[in-house]
């Protein structure tokens, strides 16, 4: 059966959703405790709600259908998207409930943060959403990232660019943290190296809510062609919003594209109305995947939750059913764990595949989907890998 247990820490309730067998002294022998750091308050909340729809789904299915006599359960903390939080987070769940493997966290100064802790405390470590290189280079033999770095999505993007959108004008738009800095260097080399002219590189705090001077900043610099934004969803609406009505984007009778990560989660078309037409970003799940595994997942998904799945159900989906895919293989406990882990060779998951490299990165480049917001706000798969 399944059981939710409520954890209060710091003020905020954090619900774990916890599976048990039938007969708990059995259980406890063959239990896989996974630890979720998940940003569940804060500018990236959206995340953790959205990732912990994947995992329920995941808990669901994987108990049932049963994985070697072991059944699965986890408990959540509220990492907060920042670094001390997540920190803080990742010491309560490592010493009061003592998981067998991690899953967390989104934003790459958070998880960059917990690495040197959950090395220490040698119990794996499964990311998705973090995107600095530092997260695997040079490489941490506890942590592991299913999704394509920094550096393989800015050179895929800037690439693409260049020569599927015949760009040869950029304006650079990210947040000042790693993963924002990080992400717009590569696009620049990389566009640079191709040909490109990078225009001008502006960074901003997650303080900053007007981005009028911006935008009409860029507005006077003449012919744009693509503006690379690397951003949470609440900053990500204001720029894009500015971009608009400065004349500068598609929306608002520009020419200019926008290009963007996985930082922003599927229904931002809706929320930033016109300002999104010509929005191509990446997406880590494609709806319009026809694989066996996509289809039942979606199926599965609506009949959940009523509602369609987003990118980020779908890569926390994937992390709970590596786990499970582990276990089948003879993970038991955090140091199997961690060495099945590293083993992992071409396993097929909902938003591509997963196979590690000796610096525990994910080395397929079929987790990489670009997405195109038209202008009835509906969007198109590009199918560009």
């Amino acid at each position: 059966m399944t059981r939710f247990r409520i954890f209060a820490y710091s003020g905020v309730l954090i619900c774990g959703i916890v599976a048990l067998a039938a007969t708990p002294s059995s259980a406890a022998d063959h239990i896989i405790k996974i630890g979720a750091l998940l940003p569940i308050s804060g500018p990236g909340s959206y995340f953790g709600a959205q990732d912990k729809q994947g995992i329920e789904l995941a808990l669901d299915q994987a108990n049932k259908a049963g994985v070697g006599g072991y059944t699965f359960e986890v408990q959540y903390e509220d990492s907060s998207c920042a670094p001390l939080p997540a920190t803080q987070a990742a010491k309560r769940l490592i010493d009061e409930y003592k998981p067998d493997v991690l899953i967390g966290e989104e934003c790459s100064d958070a998880t960059l943060a917990v690495m040197p802790i959950i090395e220490q405390a040698k119990i794996p470590l499964i990311n998705a959403g973090s995107s600095s290189i530092k997260v695997t280079d040079p490489g941490n033999p506890w942590t592991f990232r299913i999704m394509p770095n920094e550096v393989m999505q800015g050179v895929d993007i800037a690439t693409n660019a260049y020569k599927r959108l015949n760009a040869r004008t950029a304006v650079l738009l990210h947040e000042n943290t790693n993963a924002g800095i990080g992400n717009a260097n590569v696009f620049a080399d990389t566009f640079t190296k191709l040909g490109g002219k990078v225009l001008t590189d502006i960074g901003f705090g997650r303080d900053v809510n007007d981005f009028t001077a911006i935008a009409t900043r860029i507005a006077g610099m003449g012919d744009v062609d693509v503006i690379p934004t690397y951003t949470l969803e609440g900053q990500g609406l204001k720029i894009t919003q500015a971009l608009m009505q400065a004349g500068v984007v598609k929306g608002g009778g520009g020419k200019a594209i926008q290009l963007g990560t996985i930082w922003l989660p599927f229904g931002f078309e809706q929320k930033a109305g016109n300002a999104a037409i010509g929005y191509i970003r990446i997406v880590q799940f494609d709806p319009t995947d026809q694989r066996p595994l996509v289809r039942d997942f979606i199926q599965a998904f609506k009949a959940k939750f009523n509602a369609d799945p987003t990118h980020l159900n779908a890569h926390a989906y994937d992390q709970i059913m590596l786990i499970a895919d582990v276990v089948k293989r003879g993970g038991k406990d955090p140091q199997s764990i961690r060495d099945k882990l590293a083993e992992t060779k071409d396993v097929a998951g909902t938003t591509g595949s997963v196979e590690f490299d000796k610096s525990n990165q994910n080395v397929k480049m079929d987790t990489v989907h670009y997405m195109e917001t038209k202008p009835d706000l509906s969007w198109v798969s590009l199918k560009w890998n």
